[in-house]
């Protein structure tokens, strides 16, 4: 996870990029004292019954690149804990921000409201 935090924090201030983990512990009490052990600061939620049960992921850990409209763009499988992972991910990232899948503008109501 170390190198996930890393390729984070190169995108922290790219409004279209984001990163989350789920978390596959049926305890989610142990998330918080992971993160801090190991001072990672991405967003993790605890999401065992969904990956396991409406995922049907039975090995981790599992990389997906989701465009701005919810489809899955890129996935794979694994982890190379050498430099070759994160830059394959910086690349696959960039290869869906640069395809031209953006999220249409929120559509607004008369009262200036998001719909």
């Amino acid at each position: 996870m170390p190198r996930l935090e890393k390729l984070a924090q190169q995108y922290k201030n790219q409004p279209d990029v984001l990163f989350l983990s789920l978390n596959m512990d049926s305890d989610p009490g142990l998330i918080d004292p992971f993160l801090e052990q190991h001072k990672l600061t991405l967003p993790v939620l605890p999401a065992y019954d969904y990956v396991t049960d409406a995922l049907k992921i039975d090995s981790i850990p599992r990389n997906w690149i989701v465009g701005p409209h919810g489809i899955v763009r890129l996935k794979g499988n694994g982890y190379d804990a050498t430099d070759k992972w994160q830059q394959g991910m910086k690349d696959a990232v960039e290869k869906v921000r640069l395809s031209g899948d953006v999220a249409p503008p929120p559509a607004v109501s008369p009262g200036g409201l998001s719909r």
